[in-house]
């Protein structure tokens, strides 16, 4: 009984730090959380066979542009540096899938410099 009880504790402990991976690393998931179905991001296909385009990002009304998402991640909102405005998105032609993989967790490219680098 008590090995039971122990294996039953393992199981949701396990669980829960799964979704908790999986809600802060994946975007594909949080979009799937959200409402937001594979056709959005690839381009009206309900099983996708290929890879969401850059484009396909900044199509709903939270992302319809670069701008708007710097908002979101803005310094008066608590970020102390912002992702989604700096040297490096004003230098270069970054798009969102270089940091946000979708399907894999999230690499964010200003950690490949800024090794020390917090965002929140």
């Amino acid at each position: 009984m008590i090995c039971l009880a122990a294996i039953v504790a393992l199981l949701v402990i396990g669980t829960a730090a799964s979704q908790e991976t999986r809600e802060s690393n994946y975007t594909a998931d949080r979009h799937k959380d959200r409402g937001i179905t594979c056709s959005v991001c690839h381009g009206g296909e309900d099983a996708p066979k290929t890879a969401a385009s850059p484009a396909s990002c900044l199509v709903c009304k939270t992302h319809d542009s670069i701008n708007t998402v710097a908002e979101r991640t803005s310094y008066d909102k608590g970020y102390r540096f912002n992702p989604h405005r700096n040297h490096i998105l004003e230098t270069n032609n970054l798009s969102c899938i270089q940091c946000h993989q979708a399907h894999r967790a999230d690499t964010i490219v200003c950690l490949d410099c800024h090794t020390a680098m917090k965002f929140k």
